[in-house]
């Protein structure tokens, strides 16, 4: 998801604090000195220390809860159908109006997600009137915002200005409305910095599991169950942008809702104007079809080769909003994991030591919601995690909560309420969700006493009906040869990859060292530009010469944070490893130094790293048959057997772990790659199991050299310039 537009004020001489001349430096000193005085004279220092009462041992008693006094709030109807809701809050200077769309994500048509999002991105980008510059200097100028995004069932748009500068926010809020006109660079953008997002969750293991556990839950004909994917976003085009925008940005069905210091007269003066020769019927939210229902517990396993942890995520669809049971599944969400004192985060956190936090959330969405837990443990105790949280399930459904624990739930959530009932902002986000969901606004008035009627066996009945052990959607994303069978003593597992392709388990089985063939190498000095977030940050050249029966490749790298260099040995007629020299930067003032050669199959040497890496140690151990250098997989990836599916393990020495470490590279399609050095025909090929995973572009024809490389969850890649023979 791109980031909204959002523009700070720079405080003008006005709005600067003015020191008072009283508090100059010499009378606040004089004043401490005589604050302190009163107190040693009034025997409330230090010296009366012993005379003063003992320090109570309980906590004082809690107040009195107070009502919810809910701000008033008006509400009218403009003639083109859009409801106007004014709440008058607060005692700053400000105004925000959020106009919230039905037709969010849920809207995409099949194939095409993300319609929603890049629409809503592009928005506020560009008008008949303004361009993305200008619209952006004239919210800057009155030190407002204006943003527009895309959610699960509805588009929104916000406006935040002082009160005083209302007139422009909703001038500007009207001109991206009714005249937005998606200038095409604007979209190209938009759409480059939404596939770096989606880039970046292909190397989070928490975002992975989340994608997979709403497939899990709602299935793939549910829009709730469906992501936008590169795929899906690069083929977007902007007749469909347009065309989506002509559909939902409608004001009949729209709701403005207007916070601050405005009365429902001055908004709707100022909606009448700038926004009421808007026209159109908009689109009502659809009805979802019903998520399947799981009638067993299957896991499905994510294989990530060489995780260190594992993501546990697991859960269940719960009801529609308007269902009284959910005060009910509030408490039991926190009881279970919706807090730091909930059992979840205790047992697994505090008494285990197995994760640094354990927590469940539940989902309210206009269709149906769910109840799920997300964890990240250490790999060794990924399935005792798990059925840790399996069983606390079936706790909640045949144990009675203990009186003290659901009395420590109820003081919690109702005490905590009006913690989100502050500021204007809040208030109109809580109000807003009742609105969108049409449920009454006693749920917020009566949102403590509510809770508080909530007794145990209203959370056990919650429980049985949306809680089951046997019958849960299970992810697990981590190194499936480390945790396979001891998640298969718990439940079925289905082993798939990270786009949700199923795994042969054979693959997991260990294998002979693959034999790769050097003679295909040929001589060459490749030259790549490192980009940095789209910016040019650096150089990098790989030079392989062949020296008798020795392939000798020197790859040096320069960018801001200094020069990297690495010089690889390995045979020219077996491809075995001979040697290996690298110096690189490690951080201010520190460096990385390898000096290691093979010898009658030990890996001989020295290896410096910086104290945090481990420090300095020589080396001296047996080189596993088959294993390489680092480096060498580039060269690997070049004389392989490349086709459309094919899979590759490479075991290659990690010399800051000091172990072996197996790549997986998997060609997942072939496409034509623009780069500098020219026009190529590549294959795609993502490569886990390293620190950080990446996608590479690797030439179609033999030597299959890299031609782009780009890393997951990190804006940097490398394209190739020049290509040539030395």
């Amino acid at each position: 998801m791109t980031p909204d537009r959002t523009a700070f004020r720079r405080p003008t001489p006005a709005m600067r604090p003015v020191l008072p001349a009283s508090a100059n430096p010499l009378k606040v000193l004089l004043a401490s000195l005589f604050f302190a005085g009163v107190l040693l004279a009034s025997g409330a220092g230090p010296l009366a220390a012993q005379d003063a009462p003992p320090f109570p041992t309980e906590p004082p008693p809690p107040l009195a809860e107070r009502p919810i006094a809910f701000p008033p709030y008006e509400e009218t109807t403009l003639a083109n159908g859009l409801r106007v809701v004014a709440l008058p809050y607060g005692t700053q200077p400000v105004m925000s109006a959020r106009l919230y769309l039905p037709g969010g994500n849920s809207a995409d048509p099949r194939g095409r997600e993300g319609l929603a999002e890049l629409t809503a991105t592009v928005l506020t980008r560009g008008t008949e009137n303004r361009s993305a510059e200008e619209i952006s200097e004239a919210i800057e100028g009155v030190g407002g915002s204006l943003s527009a995004s895309a959610g699960s069932d509805f588009v929104t748009l916000s406006v935040t200005t002082l009160a005083d500068d209302a007139e422009r926010g909703f001038e500007l809020l009207g001109d991206v409305v009714l005249r937005a006109t998606f200038p095409p660079q604007e979209i190209e953008l938009a759409r480059t910095q939404f596939l770096s997002g989606l880039q970046a969750q292909q190397g989070q293991p928490q975002a992975i599991a989340r994608r997979h556990l709403a497939e899990a839950l709602y299935g793939r004909e549910h829009p709730y169950g469906i992501d936008a994917t590169p795929a899906s976003v690069r083929e977007l085009t902007r007749d469909e942008v347009i065309a989506f925008r002509d559909r939902v940005v409608r004001p009949e069905g729209g709701l403005l809702l207007v916070a601050g210091a405005l009365s429902l007269d001055e908004a709707q003066a100022l909606a009448e104007r700038h926004l009421g020769e808007w026209e159109g019927r908009g689109v009502p939210l659809a009805a979802h079809p019903s998520p399947p229902e799981v009638t067993s517990t299957r896991i499905r396993l994510v294989h990530r080769p060489g995780s260190v942890q594992s993501v546990i995520a697991t859960g269940r669809t719960t009801t529609t909003p308007d269902d009284p049971a959910l005060v009910s599944l509030q408490v039991l969400n926190h009881l279970f994991g919706g807090g730091p004192d909930s059992r979840l985060n205790r047992i697994l956190r505090e008494e285990r030591g197995w994760t640094y936090g354990a927590f469940s959330e539940l989902s309210r969405p206009p269709g149906t919601g769910s109840l799920r837990v997300v964890t990240e443990v250490r790999t060794e105790v990924t399935d005792s995690a798990l059925a840790e949280i399996l069983q606390q399930k079936e706790r909640l459904r045949s144990e009675p909560v203990p009186a003290a624990e659901l009395e420590a739930a109820h003081g919690f959530l109702a005490g905590s309420f009006p913690l989100r009932l502050e500021t204007p902002s809040q208030v109109a986000g809580q109000l807003a969700g009742n609105l969108l969901l049409g449920l009454p606004i006693e749920e917020l008035t009566r949102f403590p006493e509510r809770i508080r009627a909530v007794d145990g066996d209203a959370v056990a009945a919650v429980a049985r009906e949306h809680v089951d052990a046997g019958r849960s959607a299970v992810v697990v994303v981590g190194d499936a040869r480390q945790i396979l069978d001891g998640l298969e003593a718990i439940a079925p597992v289905d082993l798939v990859d990270i786009e949700g392709d199923p795994i042969d388990r054979a693959e997991l089985a260990p294998q002979p060292p693959t034999r790769w063939d050097p003679s295909r190498l040929e001589p060459e000095v490749r030259r790549y530009e490192v980009f940095v977030q789209d910016q040019p940050m650096g150089t990098a050249e790989y030079r392989l010469e062949r020296e008798g029966n020795v392939w000798r490749s020197t790859q040096t790298v320069v960018s801001p944070a200094g020069a990297q260099e690495t010089v690889l040995y390995f045979s020219a007629t077996d491809f075995a490893p001979l040697g290996i020299e690298q110096e690189a930067p490690a951080g201010p003032g520190q460096n990385i130094q390898v000096q290691l050669a093979v010898e009658d199959g030990q890996l001989r040497g020295t290896v410096a790293l910086p104290a945090a890496l481990g420090g300095s140690r020589e080396v001296d151990e047996a080189l596993e048959a088959g294993v390489l250098l680092p480096g060498m997989d580039e060269y690997a990836l070049q004389v392989a057997d490349l086709s459309e599916g094919a899979r590759l393990r490479i075991p290659y020495m990690d010399l800051v772990q000091g172990t072996t470490t197996h790549l997986e590279a998997r060609v997942t399609g072939r496409e034509e790659v623009r780069v500098a050095a020219g026009t190529f025909d590549a294959w795609r090929v993502e490569l886990t199991g390293g620190q950080v995973p990446m996608v590479l572009h690797l030439r179609a024809d033999s030597p299959h050299i890299l031609v782009r490389q780009e890393y997951q969850g990190q804006p940097v890649r490398f394209e190739l310039t020049s290509h040539s023979t030395p």
